[in-house]
């Protein structure tokens, strides 16, 4: 298993602006996995981390391929450099496992157990699988992630938290301006996160929706769908209408929204809130700074959660024996995978032995023998040799188990073939 990686950057030890960074970088280089020269990979984006994860018939040192990484991925900013290696994590074998096992169960995300990543995830499996980047091993623990989240959101109880940065948008919304009799939310941006948050929003008494996107046809659909009205963001950007709360999660590179961009709205007798969903940022941090307005990035925003960390702790501890055992299921996968070479060979040398003395005992001794009786000769040494195999490869698996490297040793002959 030490010849599974990964390197990545996460809201554990980067604020979103570092995220956004990465981010933009990861998206400027067209396959950074091909480029570090990895055999399979994976990689994931979303609103709370960027990983890369990979394997390689030769065992490839995770900490180096960061210090590549980075150097690929900021080839002109020794600060940027600096920020992804003390920011960013590099993991290299079981470990890599049982992080993306955690991943997808929902365990390190901005918000406990977040069910859009295991979407996310499998997207982006999926696309890597397309275009020829995740193979079979890697593919093996991509499935055997996604299969142990069917498992573990079958057994536990996820529907007393909030379960995606969506939902926590939302509640934050509907907390902050409950007493108001009307209010009025701008959406910016038409992706799976605004169309989560839309249709948390939808029905809440007095709301009066302003859907903002690049293209109005799009805002326009949202409009429709959920109630509301719609706004290309160029006009918006021109003249912005007054709100009481903004949430923004476009795909951008520049801030949708700087602090001169709002300063002919007037006073109001609540701050206006910002939520800003977008890694990149799609608004300037500086609003948060200035009286009359409320700014929370996606990771802030995961911290308001913190009051249930009593919950969770005890979700965790039912989730641990599943992600452990979940862990064990893959290396015994992994394991005959490997040994299936092996027992190939081993099952054909065994066959092509047995046929060539069935043919020379046909040939001499048996030779008397009508066609009919010829034939049950040979599917019984057929019979024979595929029963008689059993017998060493049960031994060798045995053998390989209780071996203090077995595994390794089985796993390097595999990959040597």
């Amino acid at each position: 298993m030490e010849k599974f990686g990964l390197i990545g950057i996460s809201h554990r030890r980067a604020t979103a602006e570092e995220m956004g960074r990465v981010v933009e970088a990861f998206q400027a280089i067209s396959a950074l996995g091909r480029a570090l020269g990895l055999d399979e990979f994976i990689t994931l984006q979303t609103c709370n981390r960027v990983e890369l994860y990979w394997h390689c018939s030769s065992l490839r040192s995770a900490d180096q391929v960061l210090k590549e990484a980075s150097r690929l991925l900021f080839p002109d900013c020794e600060a940027d450099r600096d920020m992804m290696h003390s920011a960013g994590y590099a993991l290299n074998g079981e470990a890599v496992a049982k992080h993306l096992f955690s991943v997808i169960c929902g365990l390190d995300s901005v918000v406990f157990g977040d069910e859009q990543i295991v979407g996310q995830f499998r997207n982006s499996m999926n696309h890597a699988r397309e275009i020829g980047e995740c193979g079979g091993v890697l593919g093996l623990l991509g499935d055997a992630a996604l299969k142990l989240s069917r498992r573990v959101r079958k057994q536990v109880d996820y529907s007393r938290l909030p379960s995606s940065v969506a939902e926590v948008a939302a509640q934050e919304l509907r907390q902050a301006f409950q007493k108001h009799d009307q209010t009025r939310v701008v959406l910016i941006g038409a992706g799976e996160m605004i169309r989560m948050t839309a249709a948390r929003l939808k029905g809440w008494h007095g709301a009066d929706l302003m859907f903002v996107n690049r293209t109005q046809k799009s805002a326009q659909a949202l409009a429709d769908l959920h109630g509301g009205r719609a706004l290309s963001l160029e006009e918006f950007q021109a003249s912005p209408c007054d709100f009481d709360a903004l949430v923004a999660a476009a795909s951008v590179h520049d801030f949708l929204l700087t602090s001169g961009d709002l300063d002919h709205l007037g006073k109001t007798d609540c701050d206006r809130l910002l939520l800003d969903l977008g890694v990149p940022q799609n608004i300037n941090p500086d609003f948060g700074k200035m009286d009359g307005f409320e700014y929370l990035d996606v990771i802030e925003l995961g911290r308001r959660v913190e009051a249930s960390r009593r919950e969770i702790e005890l979700l965790v501890r039912q989730i641990r024996p599943l992600i452990r055992n979940g862990l064990q299921a893959f290396r015994e996968k992994l394991f005959q995978k490997a040994l299936a070479p092996v027992a190939n060979e081993l099952r054909k040398g065994v066959e092509a032995r047995a046929e060539l003395e069935v043919e020379r005992w046909l040939k001499s001794h048996l030779s008397h023998l009508p066609m009919e009786d010829r034939n049950l000769v040979e599917q019984l040494g057929r019979r024979v040799a595929n029963q008689s195999v059993q017998v060493p490869l049960t031994a060798l698996r045995r053998s390989l188990r209780d071996l203090p490297m077995g595994e390794e040793l089985i796993c390097s002959f595999g990959s040597a073939r």
